[in-house]
């Protein structure tokens, strides 16, 4: 039987939402890691489920990264913090968000709801459905997805490990032989063995336009 491990990523994810998180944190692995690792990027849109059609697309790795890292840089080496950004510094640093993420809409009409970051040595699949279930539940309209090679990784894993006994006891009956008896009996031990780990980002996006397209408004 083996265990999934599963941790956020330190990286310059987070930039993009301009929030901050502590790297190594195992997730949970009772639920899909793109619902147990995801970060709001502010309140949540109350009654937000979205019933239409939610678009999945991968961007590549390098590209998300390049752009985090002007952000990051222009994050850094501002004198006044975000929050206090004018409405117009704040929808320009979305705008480049979202070119990252090759997003053609009008910046004025999309919400960064919020992303998922982490790394795994699971084997997901983007187009498995979990992702697209989840996305409609926070009522995004698309999701962006990327994901890299990260090279092997230590993992403990339980394997079964069964164990036979052999013997023979004298027969009490009189007859005066002896009985045989085999016994077999399997526990789980801990290993330490090598897994492909990957990490792996999802940023949902919601565009009120397709929103109200897709719930009848």
């Amino acid at each position: 039987m083996n265990t999934c491990t599963r941790r956020r990523s330190v990286g310059l994810v987070a930039i993009g939402l301009m929030v901050g998180l502590a790297g190594g944190v195992m997730g949970s692995c009772s639920t899909s890691p793109w619902q147990s690792e995801y970060v709001a990027a502010g309140t949540p849109i109350a009654a937000a489920e979205y019933r239409g059609a939610v678009r999945v697309r991968e961007v590549p790795w390098e590209r998300v990264q390049q752009t985090l890292t002007v952000l990051q840089k222009e994050w850094a080496e501002s004198d006044v913090p975000p929050d206090e950004w004018s409405d117009a510094q704040k929808l320009e640093r979305k705008a480049k968000l979202l070119r990252g993420l090759q997003v053609t809409s009008d910046p004025r009409s999309v919400e960064v709801l919020g992303r998922s970051e982490f790394r795994t040595t699971d084997r997901l699949r983007p187009d498995d459905g979990e992702l697209m279930a989840f996305a409609k539940k926070i009522g995004a309209t698309s999701v962006v997805w990327s994901s890299i090679y990260m090279g092997k990784t230590d993992v403990v894993r339980n394997e079964p490990v069964t164990e036979y006994r052999t013997g023979s006891h004298d027969r009490w009956n009189g007859g005066g032989n002896s009985r045989t008896f085999s016994e077999t009996s399997t526990v789980y031990v801990p290993i330490v063995v090598k897994a492909d780990e990957r990490a792996w980002v999802a940023y949902f996006l919601r565009d009120e336009g397709t929103a109200r397209a897709g719930t009848g408004m």
